[in-house]
């Protein structure tokens, strides 16, 4: 069975986007893992960057979207049908030169919307609302889980946002993975999104949860290494478990989201990042398997 990492942070601009796709690139390529990735973001970045623009566009004209997927099969007991998946996407080639095992459910502009829709539906059997928010929220965890007897790993990016596919997401992850980038308003936003993942009502019921007990770690993106930088970076810390991979603030990281029409390998993607993406996937990878062994 699939194990499910979520990316999360409830600040936006952290790079969930990015750094779930280092993940999916790496897992499907070095890894050798039959990888789904679930863009339940309606931003769509990570599908932008797997698909490219007219990718995501033919996607999205064929009903090929995460939207599509849960208004269409909401209500279905069947196994979770697959033509709603892209197979082999993004731009970068296995080691044996071939694309990689890496699938994707398509974000929609309009997913925000569809869970909406839903939460009417399911209104109209109910006059509760906590009732119809509980009922709704099952029923997209399970959703999120039907593709899991196919794959060894799901990604599941995260809107910044509290929609019932992100606490979804949240409930089913066997990891939530928390970027951030060291400043002022993302150490509030860790905060608030660790509370959410360890079902906590302030900070010091949180403390009562050992850091190494905790459902997610966080990941320092963006680092410039600078003295203000690294104060903040020890306050998160302290509070928050950590990877010891860090992610630098890297042209080349910036310049390998852009969707590459010709595949390349994942060292050329990443080029002198390479090293940085490595080590994030391996850290993730142990501690998965950790995971998996308890």
């Amino acid at each position: 069975m699939a194990q499910f990492m979520a990316v999360a942070n409830r600040k936006g601009g952290v790079g969930k986007s990015t750094v779930s796709v280092m993940l999916a690139h790496a897992f499907a390529v070095w890894g050798g893992k039959r990888v789904l990735f679930m863009d339940l973001d309606s931003q769509c970045n990570s599908s932008l960057i797997l698909l490219g623009g007219e990718g995501w566009q033919a996607a999205r004209k064929a009903h090929k979207t995460v939207a599509d997927y849960f208004l269409d099969v909401f209500d279905e007991a069947a196994d979770a049908p697959r033509e709603y998946l892209t197979h082999r996407v993004g731009d970068v080639r296995d080691l044996s030169g071939k694309p990689p095992s890496l699938s994707l459910l398509p974000g929609s502009l309009l997913f925000e919307d569809a869970q909406g829709e839903l939460y009417l539906k399911e209104a109209r059997q109910s006059k509760d609302p906590e009732f119809v928010s509980s009922r709704v929220r099952g029923r997209i965890e399970r959703l999120i889980r039907r593709f899991e007897g196919n794959f060894d790993i799901v990604i599941l990016d995260c809107p910044p946002g509290l929609s019932f596919a992100a606490l979804g997401a949240l409930k089913t992850a066997d990891m939530v993975l928390v970027p951030f980038k060291p400043d002022y308003v993302s150490q509030l936003a860790v905060d608030r999104i660790a509370l959410l993942i360890e079902s906590k009502r302030t900070q010091a019921d949180l403390v009562e949860v050992p850091l190494d007990a905790r459902r997610y770690v966080c990941l320092g993106n963006a680092i410039r290494d600078n003295p203000r930088e690294r104060l903040l970076y020890e306050e998160i810390a302290l509070d928050h478990p950590m990877l010891d991979a860090r992610i630098p603030m890297s042209t080349a990281i910036a310049d390998a989201f852009d969707y590459r029409d010709e595949p390349t390998t994942i060292e050329e993607k990443y080029g002198d990042a390479t090293p940085a993406v490595r080590a994030l996937y391996e850290e993730i990878a142990s501690r998965l398997t950790l995971k998996m062994a308890a």
